[in-house]
């Protein structure tokens, strides 16, 4: 047991110092004032800083003071250009601080630096994206479209906070430890309008935390019985090919239940203070909030707001049940961290200026954020490879199937999909490249060869499927086209 102790010890003081955020919470709530609150949260998140870190704390605390100078310093229309690589240039040297002479900070303090850059470059891009559109409005069509959708332009008021609110913005404790990240009008909100007062923070809690106990035990016993680092020895090798391909299985397995686990106890630390409450009529959504009639909810009176019915959808990371049930990597991707998605959306993917290299400007600033590794570039770089030939059967078999032979269609891709993920999933934890290659050479990188086959079938089914169509005589279609036109 002291072994077990001793060997996790980072990981259960991490764990404490959650559940210690959460319990917090109801206390940090009742606060009378605006500034206590404020104060309070960010000299609350600065403790949690060093107490984790150490020494280290020097990193997330410099890196955050030295990225809100810049936003106030640089004008509001370059500011999150100059920001954005600032933090992510004091996010590479954090990672190779040995390499300049400084001690390595551990795994617990990169999570914290992590949740940073994302706070702090994203209030940056938040700040500009509003004064584009107050300084640039949209067009008249793009405004007919919203009105279509009924949904709320992406910004729709000026945020341009003082340097003291983005300083307690950026270290405010909910959220700081590993997330969820959350727009800094969700932090504003939280402080300004009166929800956190009406909704059942404490039931929100509960009910969220209630199977954290099931995940911990998952991961403890996964990682027990099936260690990581059995992928590397002899004994592995020796092992059929079937155990060998299956293994990454429950590598992956376990590594869910840590991220759950996690995940969970993050999104509690909102739900106990009561950040990230919304009425329900706003349809929110992960990251950004409110989606319709933002303004009219602002107005909210206190009698309306007692009544009105609440959720968190805001600060919600993971949908669990989407993890483990979602047929294709498509919808999967949607349910997985989607607070860090909705970031790498609105920062990287929206406001990238050549359209073609959109995705890969995504994807590569979600590598680096993550890490230099070589696992991250395998894991995350390689899904639209698998994505490419989804598609194409997505659209060949399953959209269109009905009963008895869509559940088995849909059987099938969700194991292609999940043994895809778990195959990834193992060099995203064995990290370097050697560790990886000695793993995917055990199974010959098998994967990458039925990829490539499901690519190149997938591509002449389609292509015999799109001739094989039968087409429209030209007569009926133009029947068609001027009984239309009566």
């Amino acid at each position: 047991m002291w072994a077990f102790v001793q060997k996790n010890k980072n990981d259960i003081i991490y764990l404490s110092l959650l559940l210690f955020s959460v319990l917090i919470g109801p206390y940090y709530r009742k606060l009378k004032t605006e500034e206590a609150k404020k104060w309070a949260g960010t000299i609350l998140g600065i403790a949690l800083i060093i107490i984790v870190s150490g020494y280290s704390a020097i990193h997330p605390i410099c890196s955050a003071l030295i990225g809100v100078i810049i936003i106030k310093v640089t004008t509001i229309r370059y500011c999150h250009v100059a920001t954005f690589f600032f933090m992510f240039a004091y996010l590479f040297f954090f990672r190779f601080a040995d390499k300049f002479g400084f001690k390595l900070s551990s795994g617990q303090t990169n999570l914290i630096q992590m949740i940073i850059v994302l706070r702090v470059i994203g209030v940056a891009f938040e700040m500009n994206g509003s004064w584009l559109a107050v300084v640039n409005p949209k067009k008249k069509g793009n405004e007919e479209i919203s009105k279509i959708n009924d949904r709320d332009e992406e910004f729709i008021e000026l945020i341009n906070p003082n340097i003291i609110d983005l300083v307690h913005y950026s270290f405010n404790y909910i959220g700081l430890l590993t997330g969820p990240y959350y727009r800094y009008r969700t932090f504003n909100d939280f402080f300004h309008l009166p929800y956190s007062k009406y909704v059942d923070c404490l039931g929100f809690t509960i009910n969220t935390l209630k199977i954290v106990p099931l995940y911990i035990s998952l991961y403890l016993a996964f990682s027990h019985i099936w260690p990581l680092e059995y992928v590397l020895t002899e004994d592995h090798n020796n092992r059929s090919f079937l155990y060998r391909m299956m293994y990454p299985w429950v590598l992956f397995a376990a590594f869910r239940q840590r991220i759950y686990s996690g995940m969970t106890l993050a999104e509690s630390v909102c739900t106990s203070a009561g950040l990230g409450a919304y009425p329900v009529q706003g349809r929110n959504r992960t990251g950004h909030g409110p989606t319709v009639g933002y303004m009219k909810l602002k107005n909210m009176s206190d009698e309306e707001a007692k009544k009105a019915e609440y959720d968190f959808k805001t600060v919600e990371s993971m949908e669990v049940w989407g993890c483990e049930t979602v047929v294709t990597l498509r919808d999967s991707m949607k349910v997985w961290n989607k607070a860090v998605q909705y970031w790498v959306a609105m920062v990287v993917y929206k406001r990238f200026p050549i359209k073609p290299l959109k995705i890969h400007a995504a994807l590569f600033v979600s590598v680096i954020w993550h890490g230099y590794h070589a696992g991250y570039f395998f894991c995350i770089y390689f899904c639209p490879f698998y994505l490419m030939a989804e598609d194409i059967y997505y659209k060949l078999y399953y959209k269109e199937a009905t009963g008895l032979k869509k559940k088995i269609i849909g059987f099938i891709m969700w194991f292609l999909r999940s043994h895809s993920e778990s195959y990834q999933a193992a060099a995203f934890l064995l990290l370097t490249f050697d560790r990886i290659w000695i793993y995917y050479s055990s199974v010959y990188h098998y994967w990458y060869g039925v990829w490539l086959a499901f690519l190149v079938i997938g591509h002449g089914l389609y292509h015999l499927h799109k001739t094989n169509r039968p087409k429209k005589p030209r007569e009926t279609e133009n029947i068609e086209v001027s009984e239309k036109l009566k």
